[in-house]
């Protein structure tokens, strides 16, 4: 009898204990796959930034100043000139814009969409993968214009404030068993938001 008991007791035991080395080894690769997907939406993040903030910086550069610099803005699209060779030779005109979620609808993230940019309506050039781009534009008073910017008011904008979320296009793990498919999933994400850029058009 006492030698039952000891087995049945060896054998809870070492069932606790396999559900505890189970438990443990899928929080570490929990852990590791956040910490792989952190890393990878922080690189496309940064190189998707620094596209944008050197242009966004420069739109306007060689626009005479009797010239308007800024052709449309909007909050998910923005169009200007700039002369992009610096020879003097003729001025450049600049689109970016975000595309649709359903360009992606392979990933399986649903936000997934792309940030384009076109120079002069020739195709448009995938700048990077984001789950947001958003677009605002204030005035040198400080007031917010509304989008999209009439014509009128174009020539008003100072600054432009980009916002940008990143997102892993894969999920890392389903954020419960209520939901079905990747809108009950969760994604490493990294967010990103310039709100002091000022073109040279505006400096004028």
């Amino acid at each position: 009898m006492a030698d039952s008991i000891d087995m049945l007791f060896s054998i809870v035991l070492g069932s606790m204990l396999m559900i505890n080395i189970l438990t443990v080894n899928d929080i570490a690769s929990e852990t590791y796959s956040v910490y792989s997907g952190d890393m990878s939406v922080q690189e496309i993040l940064v190189t998707t930034v620094q596209v944008l903030e050197g242009e966004f910086r420069n739109m306007g550069f060689g626009v005479p100043e009797n010239e308007q610099t800024v052709l449309a803005a909007d909050s998910a699209s923005i169009t200007f000139l700039i002369d992009l060779d610096r020879n003097g030779a003729g001025l450049d005109t600049v689109r970016y814009f975000s595309g649709d979620s359903t360009e992606l609808n392979y990933t399986d993230n649903q936000r997934d969409r792309f940030v384009y940019r076109t120079v002069n309506g020739t195709n448009g050039l995938k700048v990077g993968v984001v789950t947001t781009f958003r677009l605002r534009y204030l005035a040198m008073s400080g007031e917010q214009l509304t989008v999209p910017v009439t014509s009128d008011r174009l020539s008003e904008i100072h600054e432009v404030e980009i916002t940008l979320e990143v997102q892993n296009p894969y999920a890392v793990h389903s954020a419960g068993t209520s939901g079905v498919g990747p809108t009950n999933s969760l994604h490493s994400s990294s967010y990103w938001q310039q709100t002091r850029l000022a073109s040279q058009n505006s400096r004028r």
